[in-house]
């Protein structure tokens, strides 16, 4: 025995409960990415992690449990890629804003499974809307501090607007069949959206 658990092919507890963990996030974002959440059943999903289900429900109270595990994973590996860049971005507020987008377009249509857990399945699941929207709340924070936007409600209104802009475009970019369009008409497209609503806003 060790202090985390017993060892088991020279692997202890929690380290095996940690690749189990690992395998099942990697099977969510495969299977809800592509699937969708109503083909992720439990029994495909703990197939494709290879774990049993009794193993699944060890690490995740269920498949709502394990979405939001995915999509937080997806959400905070734009906020790590993308933010620092947006952070350090200089320029013209048309530069800026191009900059952040195409860094948030660019690193969820990477991999279109990363679109299509963040912008379609945690809608279609039904009961993640709270986690969704908190997150376009953090993300209209980010467009409100890059804009320079007003600090009052008048900005943070502004704010959720152009952040639910990109994620209906996500939407739509998602839902066409491979191979998908390129996404650069979509950040073109997102740009003038930014800037006229931001310079409108502030006249």
């Amino acid at each position: 025995m060790t202090e985390t658990g017993r060892v088991y092919g020279g692997r202890s507890e929690d380290q095996r409960r940690s690749d189990r963990r690992s395998r099942l996030l990697g099977a969510g974002l495969e299977l809800f990415g592509t699937v969708g959440w109503q083909g992720a059943t439990i029994e495909r999903l703990c197939s494709a992690a290879a774990v049993a289900t009794r193993s699944f429900y060890e690490e995740f109270s269920s498949r709502e449990d394990l979405l939001k595990a995915v999509y937080e994973q997806v959400m905070n590996g734009v906020l790590e890629t993308v933010l620092p860049v947006v952070q350090a971005a200089e320029g013209t507020l048309e530069e800026r804003i191009r900059t952040g987008l195409t860094g948030y377009v660019g690193y969820l249509t990477e991999d279109p499974r990363r679109a299509k857990v963040a912008n379609r399945e945690i809608r279609v699941a039904g009961v993640l809307e709270s986690d969704r929207h908190a997150m376009v709340i953090r993300f209209a924070e980010v467009i409100r501090s890059v804009a320079d936007l007003d600090s009052g409600a008048k900005g943070r209104l502004l704010g959720v607007a152009l952040a639910g802009a990109v994620s209906e475009v996500l939407v739509d970019w998602v839902s066409h069949p491979e191979p998908r369009p390129s996404t650069e008409p979509i950040v073109d497209t997102l740009v003038k959206v930014y800037v006229g609503a931001i310079t409108r806003g502030e006249a």
